[in-house]
């Protein structure tokens, strides 16, 4: 019994609809390695990219894909526009927006200021065709990038560094890794009581400091893998150990 309801977290937010498959993942270790996309190709600069993803709004609101094919609209983006940024569901939920990135340097900004949207600057996909209740991954892990991921000024957002376990992807893994401090998200407008942050894996597995009124995330090893402008001190909020997940705020 699934129903597609993403409340907080991009991660946790996804993961929750995915809770009755969790007995067939296993957490892995957090060791970096190649997605099954092909390698990607890294701009020379971050590039602003329309990056409203579709397909996962129309995974976190079936209701949409119905009035799509009865004609009512003509896509989510449609939806979105039109009912999303300013409409409540029925029961009282936002509709949840997600903006995601290329295998390239991306700019991520949101269209309008949604209450709750979800930022990653590597593209996820919806893996058709698979068992289970979120068919979701990576198409890449980031490496090489730099993307900036500009947060709304009004409503809620979650940014998304990592992988997470779903009934198509078994290990979470951390992106940006392998090219030390030249890969990394840039996160702007983080608002420490509204937003989240979610790593894969766990605290134990970070390394979180405060380097000039700014604050960095790296892997335990050194390895940049983001940026929060403006932020002197996140705090972890949340363990989600049978999904490979930590939260911060």
């Amino acid at each position: 019994m699934i129903k597609q309801k993403f409340p907080r977290a991009m991660s946790y937010a996804l993961i929750v609809a995915c809770a009755s498959s969790v007995a067939a993942c296993q957490v892995a270790g957090l060791k970096p390695e190649q997605s099954s996309s092909s390698e990607q190709t890294v701009s020379a600069a971050p590039q602003e990219v329309s990056s409203f993803n579709e397909p996962i709004y129309l995974l976190a609101n079936p209701e949409v894909k119905d009035q799509i094919k009865a004609g009512k609209y003509k896509s989510g983006l449609e939806h979105f526009e039109k009912v999303g940024l300013t409409t409540k569901k029925p029961d009282g939920e936002s509709y949840e927006s997600f903006f995601t990135g290329t295998s390239g340097n991306d700019t991520i900004k949101a269209i309008g200021q949604g209450e709750h949207t979800h930022f990653s600057g590597v593209d996820l996909e919806v893996v058709p065709g698979q068992d289970g209740p979120l068919p979701l991954r990576p198409k890449s892990l980031g490496t090489g990038e730099v993307d900036i991921l500009v947060g709304t000024t009004e409503g809620s957002d979650e940014f998304l560094v990592g992988s997470f376990i779903t009934s198509v992807n078994s290990k979470p893994q951390p992106f940006y890794i392998g090219k030390g401090d030249a890969d990394y998200a840039r996160i702007k407008n983080f608002n420490k009581s509204k937003d989240s942050i979610i790593l894969a894996g766990f605290p134990e597995q970070y390394q979180l400091k405060s380097v000039d009124g700014d604050f960095l995330i790296s892997t335990k090893e050194g390895d940049l893998v983001a940026i929060v402008e403006g932020v002197d001190r996140l705090d972890v909020e949340g363990i989600y150990k049978e999904f490979g997940v930590s939260i911060l705020k």
